[in-house]
């Protein structure tokens, strides 16, 4: 299971940081060998202030555009039997925003495309080719991720700092319970400023007759990512359409 997480950590950081090394490796460490305070929150030996570090997170996200992409896939028994696909593309202050959601299973696939904004929210439901509009039910959307971060920190088990012109801090750990999941393995990369830029976990997910995903006690693996973007979404091609029908349906 963490073989997984760690080779996901190695791949984001070389992709996405250059070249440079981990703290601690070949005589990288502090000359004194002391623990130096990087993010707010957080030290070379591990996380000091979990609430500082979501606040962090929050702060450096809330007055700015940003996109967000998360793999979800459940496996029973070694056979995938569900995947989920969500992206975003929120504006500053989290209004409007753009989430496409898309459900695969062995009946077929789901496709929920969303307009939220603070006046009407709207969504697009693309069920086996079978369209239909409404009125959602979000009107601004947050930078906070899936997982609870706060749960996160708190369970992290190991640090380390990547030293180059684009300095990432990778953390790992595993808990019992970590939101919906239970046996949880996890890696964490935060970006210099101190916000979550991505996160990899495989977990147990517990029967639920409520979840569109869940069949006894499953596997899921899930891969998050965000980053910051110079504007926000841009208005789906279907928009006009779905104002239309909705009226049309108002006025029956």
């Amino acid at each position: 299971m963490r073989g997984r997480l760690a080779l996901f950590a190695v791949v984001l950081v070389v992709l996405t940081a250059g070249c440079g090394g981990l703290v601690g490796d070949d005589g990288d460490d502090d000359e004194e060998g002391g623990d130096r305070e990087l993010a707010p929150g957080l030290a070379e030996s591990g996380v000091t202030d979990s609430n500082l570090l979501v606040n962090e997170h929050r702060s450096q996200l809330e007055d700015r555009p940003f996109r967000t992409e998360l793999e979800r896939t459940v496996v029973d028994d070694g056979t995938t039997i569900g995947a989920e696909h969500v992206s975003q593309a929120v504006a500053a202050g989290g209004a409007p925003a753009r989430e496409r959601t898309v459900l695969e299973d062995d009946t077929g696939t789901v496709e929920y495309d969303q307009w939220i904004q603070p006046e009407t929210p709207l969504v697009r439901h693309n069920e086996s080719g079978s369209v239909a509009y409404g009125v959602g039910g979000h009107q601004s959307v947050g930078p906070s991720p899936p997982i609870p971060l706060d749960d996160a920190y708190d369970a992290v088990d190991s640090v380390a700092v990547e030293e180059d012109s684009s300095e990432r801090y990778v953390l790992e750990g595993t808990t019992e319970d970590l939101g919906s999941y239970e046996s949880v393995a996890f890696t964490l990369v935060l970006a210099e400023e101190g916000y979550l830029e991505a996160y990899a976990l495989e977990g147990i997910l517990p029967d639920d007759e409520e979840s569109v995903l869940a069949t006894d006690r499953t596997t899921v693996e899930e891969e998050f990512f965000l980053e910051p973007t110079e504007t926000g979404p841009e208005e789906p091609a279907w928009l006009e359409e779905a104002r239309e029908e909705i009226a049309a349906e108002h006025d029956d």
